[in-house]
């Protein structure tokens, strides 16, 4: 099917309906306009229409995005998101469904796993002696919008569609409205669902090439390149970054910047994607662990405060039932935590994302198993028999290929009933009220929520 009919169909209204309640009905950020879920959903079916419309006859216009600034710790610039209104999350979402099927057949997505896994069974097969590690200096801001262009129009001829990726890209993102800022003429926003497949279309045909070379193995996730050689891993780092730069507009770290370009013989110390290799074996780079390991503490420090909340109640059965809850809730979210789960059929959490590490690098989850141990006796918490659960265990639960066990949680399996468990849990009134759609929307909802929290304990883990 050509770009143009994916078009007509993915931006067909009864189609944006799909789009809204199977992906942005479970979305709660707000974008400039302050507009929440809520109120949005009053006018859904006029902004549907309009989107359709406008989107189809090449007029539609973004309203800028919301500024949202993520730490990447001391003496490190933030990482600027970039948060759309409603509409335009609609449409993004749409249009990212187009370039997928567009541009199915030219990318070789791969979870971050899947790449380190590939790259442990290189470096297990002795075949290449030295690395080339090269990072990308800002890479979406640094992206070419005449460079994207050129590739886009390798598959899609249709203007309205370039028009609307045009638009997206060019639309600011700001702190607040400011009608006087100008568009942009350089970089892909980060944060849009366009964002990362445009990011590796615009990259495909460097892939391609780099494939290529001689007596190498490629591997790249997003601006993380890694290339195992026999040769000379100076003269292939010079070679690969001129590529970048005069083909990409791309600029990479020089070489031995410190966590960021590096050559060497395979046996010396790197790290990929969050983890560290020593002698061609995995493990997880220190960072990780001490930024789980806060995360943890966290949880804890939470519960303290709710149970101390709890404590003071003067209704002796009120007190009972607070501090009941308290405990619940915290047990669950520390062995979501250890655990990590399945939810719109992705593996998610922390030991999925590190289920490649070595078998010598397991002493770093029995130390972990043994900080949970240290923070129950910190915070005078004596947990029941298998109350809590342990990150050795799920880490040989993880790395099983059909998770049918209960050991780690499924959410795409779970009854309604444990749905409305779970809601009223988390003290939602009147679920018993709540249709089945009601229950699982906001079902989502929360585990939405949560994992995202999870998805934060490895964040950093794509850089170097």
């Amino acid at each position: 099917m050509s770009a143009a009919k994916h078009f007509a169909q993915q931006f067909a209204v009864a189609n944006l309906r799909n789009v809204y309640e199977d992906y942005i009905s479970l979305t709660s950020a707000i974008g400039v306009d302050r507009l929440s879920r809520n109120l949005f959903e009053i006018i859904l079916i006029r902004e549907i229409e309009l989107i359709s419309k406008k989107a189809l006859d090449g007029t539609y216009k973004f309203s800028q995005y919301k500024e949202k600034l993520i730490s990447k710790g001391a003496g490190k610039y933030p990482r600027v998101i970039s948060i759309p209104t409603y509409r335009d999350r609609i449409t993004l979402r749409a249009l990212c469904n187009v370039l997928k099927s567009t541009f199915k057949e030219n990318l070789d997505v791969k979870l971050p796993q899947h790449t380190v896994y590939e790259l442990r069974t290189a470096l297990a097969g002795s075949q290449y002696t030295h690395f080339v590690k090269l990072d990308v200096t800002n890479f979406y801001p640094s992206v070419d919008h005449g460079i994207l262009a050129a590739v886009l129009k390798r598959k899609i001829r249709k203007a309205e569609i370039h028009r609307l990726i045009r638009a997206a890209i060019e639309s600011p993102t700001v702190a607040y409205p400011d009608r006087s800022k100008a568009k942009e003429n350089k970089g892909v926003p980060q944060g849009l669902s366009i964002s990362n497949i445009l990011a590796e279309i615009y990259l495909s045909k460097f892939d391609t090439w780099a494939r290529k070379i001689d007596h190498v193995r490629y591997f790249r996730y997003v601006d993380d390149v890694l290339i195992l050689t026999n040769g000379d891993p100076e003269e292939l780092f010079d070679t690969v970054s001129t590529c970048l730069l005069t083909n990409y507009r791309l600029n990479v770290h020089a070489l031995n910047t410190a966590g960021k370009s590096l050559a060497g013989k395979i046996t010396d110390h790197f790290n990929f994607l969050g983890y560290d290799f020593k002698d061609t074996l995995a493990s997880v780079k220190i960072d990780s662990i001490r930024r789980l390991e806060s995360s943890l503490a966290k949880i804890f420090t939470t519960y303290k405060y709710k149970r101390a909340a709890a404590s003071v109640n003067t209704d002796p059965a009120m007190r009972t039932a607070m501090q009941d809850r308290a405990r619940k809730i915290f047990t669950w979210r520390l062995n979501l935590r250890i655990t990590g789960c399945l939810f719109d059929e992705v593996r998610r959490g922390w030991v999925f994302y590190f289920s490649q590490i070595d078998d010598n690098a397991v002493s770093q989850l029995h130390g972990l198993d043994k900080t949970i141990n240290v923070l129950c006796k910190r915070f005078d918490i004596k947990p029941a028999k298998n109350e809590v659960k342990s990150f050795v265990r799920s880490f040989h639960e993880a790395k099983r290929s059909n998770l049918t066990h209960k050991y780690i949680p499924n959410f795409d399996t779970a009854s309604i009933d444990e749905q409305r468990g779970l809601l009223k849990l988390y003290g939602m009134e009147n679920v018993d009220c709540f249709t089945e759609v009601q229950v699982t929307r906001a079902f989502k909802r929360r585990i939405r929520r949560e994992t995202s929290e999870l998805e934060q304990d490895i964040q950093g883990g794509s850089r170097g």
